[in-house]
């Protein structure tokens, strides 16, 4: 009995946690992306950026074009090095150089999708991620009304 009830607390926090993490970017994130409803997506892809994390594709269940914006860091390598003395041999330094390499994963943001009708318009959108709100509000609203 204390174990169900330990299970059911667990589950109804993750719920609630989860239910908060969506509200903390949800009311940023959506208001912008719902002033982009009704808008031309050729007005969209002049204003957001092209150039890196975008895909847009062909969607032939509901005839949309969808346009994918994934935002996050893309993953990459650096190599360091570390000189520093390790002893003295009367008047000279004896240095010891270490030579390391480093792999930094890529890291997911956020995806935001808009999708377009046969006639261009962006008539929906749907979006994933916990840090959407500083991209989505960077890109901002349509700059046309």
């Amino acid at each position: 009995m204390r174990a169900s009830l330990f299970s059911v607390a667990l589950l109804g926090l993750a719920v609630s946690f989860s239910a908060h993490a969506t509200n903390a970017y949800s009311k940023a994130s959506t208001a912008v992306a719902d002033s982009w409803l009704g808008h031309d997506a050729s007005e969209l892809l002049v204003q957001w950026p092209v150039d890196r994390g975008f895909t847009s594709y062909e969607v032939s269940k509901t005839g949309e074009t969808a346009y994918e914006y994934n935002f996050g860091s893309e993953a990459y390598s650096y190599d360091s090095s570390n000189t520093q003395a390790v002893g003295q041999m009367g008047n000279t330094l004896i240095l010891q150089t270490t030579n390391e390499h480093h792999d930094v994963a890529a890291e997911h943001h956020c995806t935001v999708t808009f999708y377009a009708n046969a006639d261009g318009i962006i008539s929906r959108y749907e979006y994933d991620g916990v840090k959407c709100a500083p991209y989505i509000r960077s890109w901002g609203r349509p700059k046309n009304r």
